[in-house]
């Protein structure tokens, strides 16, 4: 699994973890990475967090660290189509 962040500005820490992610390791790499890949990017407080509806980003203990912590977090629709933010153009 492969974490990783990026903005207009570049790119932010990425994270790779060897095992299956659950929520435990997805909260400890928020908190290692998320606020230092905002400040590396010079975004630290109007960056938005974007994720889909995997259980481990919707898990309480995710939303209440997210409260305190992320300035804003975008609302994925359930039930939505794979969003990926990396386009792909067809010529």
């Amino acid at each position: 699994m492969v974490w990783g962040c990026s903005a207009a500005s570049g790119m932010g820490n990425l994270v790779f973890s060897e095992n299956n992610m659950d929520q435990y390791k997805y909260l400890n790499i928020l908190k290692e990475n998320l606020k230092v890949s905002a400040q590396k990017l010079g975004i630290q407080n109007i960056f938005k967090l974007y994720q889909d509806n995997d259980p481990k980003h919707t898990a309480i203990n995710i939303r209440l660290w997210l409260v305190d912590n992320c300035p804003k977090v975008i609302k994925t629709p359930p039930y939505s189509p794979d969003l990926n933010p990396i386009l792909k153009y067809v010529a």
